[in-house]
């Protein structure tokens, strides 16, 4: 997660060790309430090679958040997806950030 994005959850009070299971999200799903299981899914499903945001999960985060949030969601997902497809295809890497803004362990 960037500094920013970090920065956002912590004053958000979302607790780091949420943020550290992310990326292992299916082995912890005990961690994640089920709205937030739907969010992370659509955005996966989304950001495929072959997008497959299927009906059913779609119904259930407009019924959760609200069509409006829905969108915005949804619209959020678009915009850093073609961000990280763009840095991608333009050879831009990380500036390191992260070696120096990782969110603490919890060892």
């Amino acid at each position: 997660m960037h500094r920013l994005g970090y920065g956002e959850a912590h004053n958000e009070g979302m607790p780091s060790a949420k943020l550290h299971v992310v990326p292992c999200r299916p082995e912890h799903r005990e961690e994640f309430t089920a709205p937030e299981l739907d969010v992370l899914e659509h955005a996966e499903a989304m950001t495929g090679t072959q997008p497959s945001v299927s009906d059913e999960p779609a119904a259930r985060l407009i019924e959760e958040l609200g069509a409006p949030a829905y969108v915005e969601l949804t619209a959020m997902v678009v915009v850093e997806n073609l961000r990280s497809r763009m840095n991608s295809a333009f050879g831009l890497t990380g500036q390191g950030s992260s070696d120096r803004c990782a969110v603490p362990s919890r060892a």
